[in-house]
């Protein structure tokens, strides 16, 4: 080995490390990998990793990391493609590593399964991919001749893209992408950090029982025992007045018989099972009358100037909502963009023939701020609507992108 020598602290599976070790292949670097602990954490700048100690001092930056233990050829031979690389190399970063963590970390169970965000991802990805499709069409590598950093770290951001989520029709649409993407992943230099990729058989699918394993829910805490107050001497009481009998607190829906369609099964189903899956048990169990499908939009959309706030007036709603749950299912989108405004619409699904949150005076609230039309499911237009939400396929209301998703 002939480059730098320094020890790289990281954590197992990073790709930002994965870069830095390949790089280092190419620089002949002398690179010892250890895990990061709390003690050495605390000696880096930011304290974060992965970060990299020299004796010259201490680089926390991926990308200036894998440039000081690379070559000058993957630096670049001129200004000009120094400039390209860094280029590429933030976009790598800024651009395609956020698409992927959307599209990724559901499978991984990191997230939940927010399929309207995750479509949205998909969309914007294949977005990416054909413009990049477009810009190889005549280019073997993305910075002139050889393989550059450029390359490497876009390439290393795609790999779990292309292993788990991108099948053989979506690498055939973006064909040159394909083509680049096996170059650079199967160099020698690559290959001795990595290993072989595979390429996706089957697009991985969220896994419900992973994302309880890793997001466990906290066990509330026995209340301590109080200790027995001493005995009093019983007193003499004075007869009381008789007292006028509480009235019954009237149960939401008690008068309705029990429906086919089960909540609790339809929810389990809409966060664990594909959509063909949700929308065959709804279609083999929805019953008009024992439950009602409603859209909802705000009626005031000029009052809706800042993103935070739109979101913040949907999940205030459903917050106060929180006893209506086991007897409806919510999705509501937030549309728009910064400077233009936003508009809120969605559906619901709800027990009942009729307007269910008139049902118990808490849950209408904040409903009379929407527009409520019921949708006939026994219509193919309006049932294409529930069909379409329940997918997360809509990318657009009335002329304007999605942008978030609420899902009661």
């Amino acid at each position: 080995k002939s480059g730098i020598s320094g020890t790289l602290y990281t954590y197992p599976n990073n790709p930002r490390a994965d870069l830095i070790r390949i790089s280092a292949e190419y620089g002949s670097s002398n690179v010892t990998v250890a895990s990061h602990t709390d003690d050495t954490l605390s000696t880096f700048p930011l304290s974060r990793v992965p970060a990299f100690k020299t004796d010259e001092g201490v680089l926390f930056d991926t990308m200036a990391i894998a440039t000081l233990v690379g070559n000058s050829t993957l630096r670049g031979c001129s200004e000009f493609e120094r400039a390209e690389i860094t280029q590429w190399m933030n976009v790598a970063e800024l651009e395609l590593y956020p698409l992927a963590c959307q599209i990724l970390y559901p499978v991984w169970g990191l997230m939940p399964n927010n399929k309207g965000v995750i479509n949205k991802a998909r969309e914007n990805l294949n977005v990416f991919m054909s413009s990049l499709n477009k810009y190889l069409e005549s280019r073997t590598y993305l910075v002139g001749e050889c393989v550059t950093l450029a390359d490497l770290t876009l390439a290393l951001y795609f790999r779990d893209l292309y292993n788990l989520i991108l099948e053989e029709k979506d690498r055939s649409e973006h064909g040159n992408v394909t083509r680049w993407f096996n170059t650079i992943i199967n160099q020698d230099e690559v290959t001795r950090v990595i290993g072989e990729t595979s390429l996706c058989t089957k697009a991985a699918q969220f896994d419900g029982k992973l994302f309880a394993q890793n997001n466990p829910k906290q066990k509330k805490e026995p209340a301590p025992k109080k200790e027995a107050a001493p005995k009093q001497q019983p007193k003499k009481e004075e007869p009381k007045p008789a007292q006028a009998k509480k009235p019954e607190v009237k149960k939401p829906f008690a008068n309705l018989p029990k429906p086919k369609l089960d909540m609790d099964t339809f929810k389990r189903l809409y966060w664990n099972e594909s959509t063909d899956a949700i929308l065959k048990y709804f279609d083999e169990n929805f019953v008009e009358g024992e439950y009602s499908v409603y859209s909802c939009e705000y009626k005031y959309p000029e009052e809706l100037r800042l993103l935070f706030k739109t979101n913040n007036l949907v999940s205030g709603m459903m917050q106060r909502l929180e006893t209506m749950r086991k007897f409806a299912f919510g999705l509501v989108y937030v549309w728009g963009k910064e400077g233009d405004g936003f508009k809120i619409f969605g559906v619901w699904l709800g027990r009942g023939a009729g307007n269910f949150f008139e049902e118990d005076e808490s849950w209408d609230v904040d409903i009379g701020s929407y527009e409520l039309t019921k949708l006939d499911m026994g219509k193919p237009e309006e049932h294409k609507l529930f069909a379409d939400f329940i997918s997360g396929t809509l990318q657009e209301y009335k002329g304007v992108p999605f942008v978030d998703e609420h899902i009661f």
